[in-house]
């Protein structure tokens, strides 16, 4: 074969590789497109929240409806639905997955050329030039071992995202329970205020005609003032729920809705319990993305240890020099591992893969503590229940004897109010029991994953990353 012509081809073949990745290039390249940031819209309503979420096919359970309420499930759907953190949540999740995509990428080839124009008076020369494409070497060592980092980092972004949509859904139902019971303690409030205020009156009429005592009628004074009181704390309480509630499911106010009445939570055995805590680390997906998230710094480790040995960069060139002699060669670098070595690199992997590993053994441990610290909490929370439930009867029934005696003035004013003040409270107690209760219950079954007990289903994870 002629050598011009094989030089010739060879510079063609050069040439169109070069053209066809610039080609490549161009064509691959993403378009910059401006997303201006915009104000938020008008917030939703309950009702149109309603509306919309009973219309989604994203979202089990069956139509929502305001009509009869809603329970502690809906309105745990409609936050997974329509929540602003959730939303934050899942942009994290995309970044987080776009960062793992990222590692995965193999390197681009590298493309290289030179011109050199003659200068001066020297004869029979032309215009040099030189192009060539080379390639780290290295990269394809370590590739696959990135590649495993990118699917356990994607892994744990979703585990990651399931975990916190499992937690917006018991904020929902924390704060709901918070608000149902608070407006129960309303409730219980007013009517006693309305007690009170009548026999407030009543006391005042009796100055008047010289038939009470100021020590009494100052007592019934004293009492309602404190009840009033009282009342603001609890009404500041309900405020503040409410506006949790309303923010957590992104409308404006919860006008118009109504929860379903909360009859007493079902509770976790202690056999079950501890037959959910032995499995746990297999289904609580917090701890599950922490696993994912130690073997994805596993394999990060290994490609460090990889990428310490020399790099080898390979490349084809073909030049002209301004003798008009054409060449093609072939360049090899090595970067020599004498200083640097990748030592820092590895040294950053193994310490990181090992703050993992106690990350991971301090939520285990974490998780352990809480749900011991919750399951005696409850059994304080029972024991005082039994004992409000067998002796508050009677002090009812003590109340409303020493009332017409108080009425006719058989009684002095400080023990009656003291009595009276008692029972009430302990009525306000009997409910903070019960709120506590819930609490208690909802907490421990997110922190054992227990779906029969929370009475809800499995979140779907494609359906939750792309349900806005």
């Amino acid at each position: 074969m002629n050598p011009v012509r094989t030089v010739s081809i060879k510079n063609k073949t050069l040439t169109f590789l070069v053209l066809g990745s610039i080609f490549s290039v161009l064509t691959g390249c993403a378009s910059y497109h401006a997303d201006p940031l915009i104000e938020p819209t008008v917030p939703l309503t309950i009702n149109t929240l309603v509306e919309q979420a009973s219309a989604s096919r994203l979202l089990k359970p069956s139509a929502v409806t305001l009509n009869d309420g809603l329970n502690l499930d809906e309105l745990a759907n409609l936050a997974l639905f329509n929540s602003p953190l959730l939303k934050v949540n899942q942009q994290q999740y995309s970044v987080n997955k776009a960062n793992a995509y990222n590692l995965g990428l193999l390197p681009d080839p590298q493309l290289s050329a030179s011109f050199d124009h003659p200068t001066g008076n020297v004869l029979n020369t032309v215009n040099a030039w030189t192009g060539g494409i080379g390639y780290d070497l290295n990269a394809l060592i370590t590739h696959q071992s990135y590649l495993e980092v990118e699917d356990q980092q994607i892994k744990q972004a979703k585990l990651t995202l399931l975990w916190q949509a499992w937690q917006i859904k018991l904020q929902a139902k924390l704060i709901s329970v918070d608000l149902y019971y608070t407006a129960q303690k309303i409730s219980l409030m007013q009517s006693m205020i309305a007690r009170l205020e009548q026999r407030y009156q009543q006391s005042q009429s009796g100055i008047a005609e010289g038939n009470v005592t100021l020590e009494t009628n100052g007592a019934d004074l004293s009492i309602l003032l404190d009840a009033y009181s009282q009342l603001k704390v609890v009404q500041q309480q309900y405020n503040g729920s409410s506006h949790q509630l309303a923010q957590l499911l992104g409308i404006q106010s919860l006008v118009g809705l109504t929860i379903t009445p909360l009859s007493t939570p079902n509770e976790l055995s202690k056999d079950k319990l501890s037959a959910d805590l032995m499995n746990i680390a297999q289904k609580r997906p917090d701890l599950l993305a922490l696993q994912s998230g130690y073997q994805a710094q596993e394999a990060s480790v290994r490609a460090a240890i990889l990428a310490q040995f020399p790099s080898f960069n390979l490349g084809i060139t073909t030049a002209k020099d301004s003798g008009g002699l054409h060449t093609q060669g072939l360049n090899v670098g090595i970067t020599l591992p004498l200083f640097n070595g990748n030592k820092g690199n590895i040294l950053v992997a193994r310490a990181t893969r090992k703050q993992l590993a106690e990350e991971y053994q301090l939520r285990l441990l974490q998780t352990r503590s809480e749900v011991d610290e919750l399951w005696q909490f409850n059994e304080l929370i029972n024991q005082q229940q039994v004992q409000l439930a067998l002796h508050l009867p009677t002090l009812q029934k003590l109340v409303e004897s020493a009332n017409k005696a108080y009425a006719n003035g058989d009684i002095a004013a400080l023990p009656f109010i003291t009595m009276e003040s008692t029972w009430f409270n302990k009525q306000l107690e009997q409910l903070d029991l019960q709120q506590s209760k819930w609490r208690t219950q909802l907490s421990l079954t997110l922190l054992l994953m227990n779906n029969s007990a929370m009475a809800d289903q499995q979140l779907d994870e494609n359906k939750l990353i792309y349900l806005h």
